[in-house]
């Protein structure tokens, strides 16, 4: 009796339906996979840590990443990340089943470092507006939160359509730096945020990210409409602008309507 017992418990075990894995692709298009719903997320970028909020797991954060003012919710979390070199010992500590970073935004060895320990890693680099959206329902795959994830992502979604992608986009020069002088060409997710607000990107056809311009250049579009990175810590609206400008998260759809609303004001398609 107890060897056929035994026997009918090993048959169970062998036709018993195994745990589905959970899979994600990152935006290097690298598969991303989880036994288990992630209970223990650390993110390394302030952009990680929104996506990781807008999918609806700010409970499953345990670090996040320093350097960035964050809701006062997450406040008793340890800071890891930052500029500098990443604490390695201090994430190991944090034991994280799932790591969310910015693939050219932090240290190439430290993101290397981490894939060879086999911490599930979740390189973010979005190359448009719609891999946020992505990489928001991906955050809800892997936490095993899917309903709220896609609540996320179509918030997101739903503040890309504005009135100013009707209009004719405006030309306009970004600033990321004035001394030296630093603009972005057409290979940056910018410019589909000044396109739903109903910009244009000047040199959008220069095939770079980031770079040096001639201050020559510069006052040659100094009548265009000004769009600033850069921050001057002041409070103001153009501080607010330039802070939600500075990452390529889900805060972009509130900088799209702030951006749109200053299009929409002088415009004279639209009454005001």
């Amino acid at each position: 009796m107890r060897r056929k017992t035994a026997s009918g418990l090993l048959l169970l075990l062998l036709i018993a339906p195994r745990a589905q894995a959970l899979e994600a692709h990152d935006d290097l298009g690298r598969e991303v996979s989880l036994s288990r719903p992630a209970q223990r997320i650390v993110t390394l970028s302030p952009h990680a840590t929104e996506l990781v909020l807008a999918a609806g797991a700010g409970h499953q954060l345990v670090g996040i990443a320093a350097g960035v003012q964050m809701p006062e919710t997450l406040d008793t979390l340890p800071r890891i990340g930052g500029r500098g070199a990443l604490d390695r010992e201090a994430l190991m500590a944090l034991r994280p089943d799932l790591v969310i970073a910015w693939h050219s935004g932090n240290r190439a060895s430290d993101l290397d470092w981490i894939d060879a320990t086999g911490i599930a890693l979740y390189r973010s680099e979005p190359a448009a507006l719609q891999d946020i959206a992505k990489t928001i329902r991906d955050i809800g795959t892997l936490g095993g939160i899917k309903p709220s994830a896609q609540t996320g992502a179509s918030t997101f979604e739903r503040a890309l359509q504005t009135p100013c992608i009707h209009l004719p986009p405006e030309p306009a020069y970004v600033i990321v730096w004035d001394r030296p002088a630093m603009t972005v060409g057409g290979r940056h997710w910018i410019n589909a945020v000044l396109r739903s607000a109903g910009y244009q990107n000047v040199l959008e056809h220069i095939d770079r990210g980031v770079f040096h311009i001639a201050n020559e250049a510069v006052l040659g579009y100094s009548k265009l409409a000004q769009i600033s990175l850069k921050r001057s810590f002041n409070h103001g609206e153009a501080d607010q602008l330039a802070d939600l400008l500075s990452r390529p998260g889900p805060t972009l759809g509130e900088a799209i309507r702030m951006l749109c609303a200053r299009r929409l004001k002088y415009s004279p398609d639209y009454p005001n």
